[in-house]
């Protein structure tokens, strides 16, 4: 499975760079953005590559997915060890109770007599033939 997910990742590389180098031209130009919030001036950033722009996106949305991942997983992990403590707890109180109702049966049942061996056996045959 290992392999299989190296081979998975070569290839998505391999698709992007080949559209990034079939589309050179377009990555390669510059283009410049404005903000007019129409209260000061109108800012205008400088020229930036789209290959940059492109790239700068695509790391803001894996930081942007990697932080609400976190939030949801530590979310999860307090989940477990909610989870593990009512497990734990449980657990005691299965062995209590497992206690308590080993004492019960112990107390109320009779005695249980030994089942009687060969040689207990042999003896009571002969003395009953002796008494006849």
């Amino acid at each position: 499975m290992k392999k299989v997910k190296i081979g998975f990742w070569f290839l998505l590389i391999a698709f992007l760079l080949l559209v990034g180098y079939q589309n050179k031209a377009f990555f390669l130009q510059k283009n410049t953005f404005g903000l007019n919030l129409f209260v000061t001036d109108a800012y205008m950033t400088p020229e930036i590559f789209n290959g940059v722009l492109f790239g700068v996106c695509f790391l803001a949305g894996l930081i942007i997915a990697y932080f609400f991942g976190l939030f949801d997983r530590f979310r999860a992990n307090k989940t477990i060890k909610q989870l593990n403590s009512d497990l734990e707890s449980q657990r005691q109180q299965i062995e209590t109770l497992n206690t308590e109702l080993n004492a019960f049966k112990s107390a109320s049942s009779p005695p249980v007599e030994q089942p009687a061996t060969e040689e207990d056996t042999a003896g009571e045959t002969e003395a009953t033939q002796v008494i006849s």
